[in-house]
């Protein structure tokens, strides 16, 4: 093989930094909705935690109630 030239390695570099240039586009891209959907989840997540904590509140009042109920008739 022989020896590249100064314009050819030069050539052959300019053609990377253009792939990396538009590699990093997309990446940036990939980055933003990765993290959108990220918190999308996560607030789906906080909606769930939020709802099963108000339920697990009601059954506690309602065994509460039954409790106290069942004890203070004996």
């Amino acid at each position: 093989m022989a020896d590249k030239t100064n314009k050819e390695r030069l050539a052959a570099i300019e053609t990377s930094i253009i792939h990396i240039d538009k590699n990093v586009e997309k990446i940036a891209t990939n980055n933003i909705n990765q993290w959108k959907q990220i918190n999308k989840n996560a607030q789906n997540i906080a909606g769930i935690k939020g709802a099963s904590g108000v339920i697990a509140g009601i059954v506690s009042m309602i065994m509460a109630g039954i409790m106290t109920y069942f004890f203070k008739t004996k």
